[in-house]
């Protein structure tokens, strides 16, 4: 961090939100090549594309389309656990964030997974907190996400909803 992309890094992490800066960090881990580590100008680059992308608070499938679903940097967090969590069977490293666009637009669709997120979100700023913690709400989104994208069976993911009671 001596240098000025060292400092430039560090100071888009200092805007995020705790939760999606740590998931962030592990997720820059997905675009480095084989036999090296990821560049500093490319890791900032990386991250000022997602920022543009999460700073809206609304999510679409891809370019080409419209149609746009509320997304919280909570959701999008929750994306790129998802994507790590499912590391193996991705083609790495990769090369821009569309994958996780995709797996956002598909968690932002899931009522589920949104009232997860929501109320992530509600019991991080409450004192209070819920009844459950917000690491429940955060495993039965994963739990939803990984069912809507067909990456666990519905039997699994009932087996894994009723393991979380």
């Amino acid at each position: 961090m001596a240098d000025d992309e060292g400092k430039r890094l560090a100071a888009l992490f200092a805007g995020m939100e705790p939760k999606l800066g740590k998931a962030v960090l592990q997720y820059l881990r997905l675009f480095s090549p084989a036999k090296r580590s990821l560049r500093t100008s490319k890791a900032i680059r990386l991250v000022e594309d997602l920022l543009a992308l999460v700073t809206p608070g609304t999510v679409t499938r891809d370019a080409r389309t419209t149609d746009t679903r509320r997304a919280t940097p909570t959701l999008w967090a929750m994306g790129i656990e998802q994507m790590l969590s499912a590391r193996e069977k991705l083609t790495l490293p990769l090369d821009n964030h569309h994958y996780l666009r995709a797996v956002v637009y598909g968690l932002a669709g899931d009522a589920q997974a949104t009232a997860a997120a929501a109320e992530a979100d509600r019991s991080r700023r409450s004192s209070n907190g819920p009844g459950r913690p917000a690491d429940y709400f955060e495993k039965l989104a994963r739990i939803n996400g990984d069912e809507a994208l067909k990456l666990i069976t519905p039997e699994q993911a009932e087996k894994m909803r009723s393991e979380l009671q």
